[in-house]
């Protein structure tokens, strides 16, 4: 049974609070959990969020996967760093600051012309072919030769 901790939206309409519990994957947002390890009150100022860190301790060793927003309210609260000092590979989970895990968007074709493009860049450029021969450069201007100059004739 694979376990998520995440939040379950109490409270009258359009004045949610959350309290935060540890359910079944599959179980619905609001349905049966398996046991309540705080709550958060998002519309106090400032909000109050309370999470017993000895249970969220456990159940993240256990192997539970918390949802981002309870993820998030962990690393505020200080639970979070915690369980990465235990376990340094969780740290890549969260994003740090100005980073995001998002993947690009690319249609079917865009992500064909980047699988391509990566193939093309990968690939060694072809050999170039052997330059032809140059004609020879000339450093200085050519003085005509003697038998191609035409003299011209003296007048008496």
């Amino acid at each position: 049974m694979s376990t998520r901790i995440r939040l379950r939206r109490m409270g009258a309409n359009k004045r949610p609070f959350y309290r935060v519990v540890v359910a079944d994957q599959r179980s619905p947002r609001d349905g049966r959990f398996i046991e309540n390890i705080g709550k958060y009150h998002p519309l106090e100022d400032p909000s109050l969020i309370e999470i017993d860190a000895e249970r969220a301790l456990h159940w993240l060793r256990v192997g539970a996967q918390p949802s981002d927003q309870v993820r998030n309210l962990m690393v505020k609260i200080g639970i979070w760093d915690s369980f990465v000092a235990e376990r340094p590979a969780a740290a890549k989970l969260v994003p740090q600051k100005g980073e995001k895990l998002e993947k690009p968007k690319l249609s079917k074709k865009a992500a064909a012309k980047a699988v391509e493009a990566a193939a093309a860049a990968a690939a060694p450029p072809p050999p170039d072919p052997a330059p032809a021969p140059a004609a020879p450069a000339a450093s200085e201007p050519e003085a005509p030769s003697e038998d191609t100059a035409t003299a011209t004739p003296a007048e008496d």
